[in-house]
């Protein structure tokens, strides 16, 4: 990560007002450089998502003196040199002071679901939500039509937080995303805390700086974060206890170790939206614990339940885990279940390590979903994801696309 001091003249009051914003809306700003940090991440967010881009309040650049006095202040400001060369790459004819000055703008009069709404995932793993599925989620949320501020949000298996990060900004009465994965949790309370911190620290790792040691950077990532798995697998007190190495090491290794590394590019797509997801989880509680914990019928709350899949629990096993069992206890807990929720499976078989030609891979996985979800009043939405049926089960009917399986013979792949 680079540093760089630059010299702004810039409206006094639009200064004052956006920082004041930002230091009162934000728990991770403590300066007036942090300020500023954020709120060009913001801008850079909103120029790189295609789909926000229409909002350009550039437009509304022009009218900003109807807000502010026509005072000039003119001071020295250290800002991290990435961001700012991305943004003189978007205004390659504008100066630092109007590149400022049009963010802090954006800061101050578009809304904060804004840049909250609809997130893309900061990193991905196996098993974790496209696009398509988190759209899925959040068209039925929508239109369930629930009294967001008296429920509660519980995203008991939550991974990456994709699911959460899909969705409206809706006035929760509270959100808990929980994991038992410790690099995961660790992960969200980072970005949740301590954002600009992480956002250095991948700036400052050899995925941008040193490519030339990033080969060994990654050998060493990947036995520091299998250890610190290990080690924390069984701690729950992880609110008090987040690292930003162990979570720079986690994002690096998920953006390189793949067949088709991340450049640069792509890299500084998820940073860009680590600020709106920060801002989304201040309202989240991130726990570690067992998801049977929260589907009881305890209080008022909606549940996400996207557990390993029923027949491919192997691609992301815990060794010595009885999901026979696992999987019974959670459609018991359903079928009694008296809050609504989404529950995520998949009804064509896995292709790995299948020992059975097709039709009769595709007639057991039938079998297995049946034992526990057919003919129990529950409603069924079909996706379609390349070679692969998605599934999204239901307590509440939402949409004309669910039906309900009561038919041997219905087909749900």
């Amino acid at each position: 990560m680079t540093r760089k001091d630059i010299k702004i003249t810039i409206r006094q009051k639009l200064w004052e007002k956006a920082v004041k914003k930002a230091m009162s809306e934000f728990q991770f700003v403590h300066t007036i450089t942090d300020a500023l940090n954020a709120i060009l991440l913001l801008s850079l967010y909103k120029v790189r998502i295609k789909h926000r881009r229409t909002d350009n309040i550039f437009l509304s650049y022009s009218n900003i003196t109807e807000m502010t006095s026509d005072t000039y202040i003119s001071f020295t400001i250290e800002i991290i040199g990435e961001l700012l060369d991305e943004a003189k790459k978007n205004n390659p004819n504008e100066t630092y002071s109007i590149i400022i000055e049009s963010a802090l703008a954006d800061y101050i009069v578009l809304p904060t679901h804004f840049y909250t709404d609809n997130l893309s995932p900061i990193y991905t793993i196996v098993g974790s939500k496209n696009n398509t599925m988190q759209k899925a989620t959040a068209s039925a949320i929508e239109f369930m039509n629930l009294n967001h501020e008296q429920m509660t949000l519980v995203d008991a298996c939550c991974a990456t937080g994709s699911l959460y990060f899909g969705l409206n900004t809706y006035n929760w009465k509270s959100v808990i995303l929980n994991d038992l994965n410790p690099l995961r949790t660790n992960m969200l309370n980072v970005i949740k805390h301590q954002p600009l911190k992480l956002i250095k620290s991948i700036l400052s790792s050899p995925v941008f700086s040193n490519k030339e040691y990033l080969s060994e950077y990654m050998t060493e990532a990947h036995s520091i974060t299998k250890g610190y798995e290990v080690k924390r697998q069984h701690y729950h007190k992880i609110d008090c206890n987040i690292d930003i190495d162990i979570a720079t090491m986690t994002f690096i290794f998920q953006c390189v170790s793949k067949q088709y590394p991340e450049d640069n590019n792509k890299i500084l797509n998820r940073i860009t939206r680590i600020i709106p997801a920060s801002i989304k989880l201040q309202n989240a509680i991130i726990t570690q614990e067992d998801c049977l914990k929260y589907l009881d019928n305890d209080n008022n709350k909606f549940v996400l339940l996207d557990v390993p899949y029923i027949g491919s629990e192997y691609i992301c096993s815990a060794k010595g885990f009885n999901y026979t069992r696992f999987h019974k206890n959670i459609a018991d807990k359903l079928l009694n279940a008296e809050y609504p929720f989404l529950y995520y499976c998949r009804s064509t078989p896995p292709k790995a390590n299948n020992p059975y030609n097709r039709q009769d891979a595709i007639h057991i996985q039938k079998l297995k979903l049946a034992e526990h979800f057919f003919n129990k009043g529950f409603y069924f939405e079909k996706f379609y994801l390349n070679e692969d049926t998605e599934l999204i089960i239901s307590n509440r009917q939402y949409s004309d696309n669910q039906f309900q399986w009561n038919d041997e013979e219905q087909i749900i792949i």
